[in-house]
């Protein structure tokens, strides 16, 4: 499906380049996982744009994004949503986040003094790196072990190794302080997700208005793997019509 608008806001130093889908009232900021683009919502984009206007946004240094010159963190990402819509003129908007997007989407709700977030969708996101399972966080900080070491003498592998960082050193998210949302939330994940079980119950259980969904058979990709099953279920959240 194509976008009915694309383009690139300055924020900072940093180019962050957005898409645009569908036009209804209704606002939605999408945010990928890491190293992805907002081509990560690809199965997403005819369903919900019938309903929403959806703003697929490529977090900084990722897709068409540029890093600039600020430090590559989760609550940077969570600030760039902001700008985002405050360029877009864009007063209110849910948002959806997947994985690292789940991350910056919750950090988005923690900081929300002044009550943009309507609602929102976790998908994938966790409080820290102890809440990915041991066997697919150990083979993570290898890779970037081995990437820091290339990353001396390249520089696409420093701008990798940027990138990389957010899944070994962040995120740093306290579970007390997700008890101040107050929007309502929809936490996702995989029955088979590379987040500890464990730890998405708990961000769930943190959040005052929050509800769970975990998508049974499915590993950490829901938006991908199981498109059939959840963006009916998601809409359906986003639109008020669960």
């Amino acid at each position: 499906m194509k976008p009915a608008k694309t383009g690139y806001i300055q924020i900072d130093t940093a180019k962050i380049y957005f898409e645009i889908y569908g036009g209804g009232e209704r606002k939605v900021l999408l945010i990928h996982g890491n190293g992805e683009s907002s081509a990560c919502f690809g199965k997403q984009f005819e369903d919900w744009s019938r309903e929403c206007t959806l703003i697929a946004m490529d977090s900084r240094g990722q897709g068409r994004s540029t890093f600039g010159r600020k430090k590559l963190t989760i609550a940077q990402i969570a600030d760039d949503g902001f700008a985002l819509l405050e360029a877009l003129g864009i007063k209110k908007a849910s948002v959806v986040g997947f994985s690292d997007g789940a991350n910056a989407a919750m950090t988005m709700l923690m900081k929300d003094s002044q009550g943009v977030i309507e609602r929102a969708v976790l998908a994938g996101g966790n409080l820290d790196p102890g809440g990915v399972k041991e066997i697919y966080q150990k083979p993570i900080e290898l890779s970037f072990k081995m990437l820091a070491r290339k990353a001396q003498r390249e520089s696409a592998a420093r701008r990798k190794l940027a990138v990389m960082s957010l899944m070994v050193r962040e995120p740093h998210i306290k579970a007390d302080d997700l008890r101040k949302i107050k929007a309502p939330v929809l936490v996702m994940a995989g029955s088979r997700d590379m987040i500890k079980d464990s730890h998405t119950r708990l961000i769930a259980g943190a959040i005052p208005n929050a509800r769970l969904k975990i998508v049974q058979g499915c590993g950490h990709f829901v938006f991908d793997k199981a498109a059939d099953r959840v963006n009916k279920a998601v809409l359906d959240f986003l639109t008020g019509n669960e």
